[in-house]
């Protein structure tokens, strides 16, 4: 039923049934692994995990561009892997369609901006994020925040704890604002409890409460806003593929 709201963005309907999902997922349903990773990190990193073969399996097609689908295994585990777009929006329909292939159980690994004193490359497994963003008001209700899933998120601090990092389990914020991140905000979002910033969690977390799967991030500082000014640092580039490892760990440990 739809529910008008004051404004467009809070104008919410919780008809499951989409106009367009029936059509462009036809052709995809239950095609792979229970499990995926998705990785805000480029193809070449993927394609060099150590420890895990790695193949391509398909693609995500965009109109200006394609998101390739790989597959790694291990051991006779199998987990697919695909390289996501930055934002919210475009983050959402990779999401999706790794959803209608098949995946449950969903683990994002990518970059963070640091809200607090973290030093660079620090592991940070969201709790929540804070809904500072358009998308996923198109899939709940209105509300502050959209919780990940408990039993997976453990799963993810686990793993990088067994690995020997640290990994702190808390709240995040989620905007589409990259460049509107004022220092007003920056106190706010503190205050609320976020120790970090970045573009995508809260809409896959409320794509995956909608659609019933499961989803956990692990997140790794790179740029930090923390000094009330902002510091690029080395933006966590030393930080991928230790990264990406422990989100396929974890996804295999699902």
């Amino acid at each position: 039923m739809l529910m008008p709201g004051a404004f467009p963005i809070l104008d919410f309907d919780d008809d499951p049934d989409d106009l367009i999902s029936p059509m462009m997922f036809a052709d995809v349903q239950a095609e792979g692994p229970g499990v995926a990773v998705l990785a805000f990190l480029s193809e070449k990193t993927i394609e060099t995990t150590e420890g895990w073969e790695v193949r391509r399996v398909g693609t995500v097609p965009f109109v200006t561009v394609e998101y390739p689908i790989y597959e790694a295994t291990r051991s006779g585990q199998a987990v697919r892997v695909v390289p996501m777009p930055i934002g919210a929006a475009a983050a959402a329909l990779v999401t999706e369609r790794m959803i209608r292939s098949g995946a449950d159980s969903l683990v994002a690994v990518g970059s963070c901006g640091a809200l607090r004193k973290l030093p660079e490359g620090e592991f940070v497994v969201p709790s929540r994020a804070l809904r500072d963003e358009g998308t996923s008001y198109h899939y709940l209700k209105a509300g502050a925040w959209v919780e990940t899933d408990e039993a997976l998120r453990a799963t993810v601090a686990k793993v990088a704890r067994s690995a020997g990092f640290g990994a702190q389990v808390a709240p995040v914020w989620t905007t589409d604002g990259f460049f509107r991140e004022t220092r007003a905000l920056v106190e706010q979002r503190k205050s609320q409890g976020c120790v970090a910033v970045e573009m995508e969690c809260a809409a896959m977390a409320a794509i995956a409460k909608v659609r019933g799967v499961r989803f956990a991030q692990l997140l790794f500082t790179a740029d930090t806003l923390a000094d009330n000014d902002y510091d690029l640092r080395g933006f966590g580039v030393d930080s991928h593929h230790v990264a990406l490892s422990l989100a396929l760990e974890a996804a295999a440990g699902c």
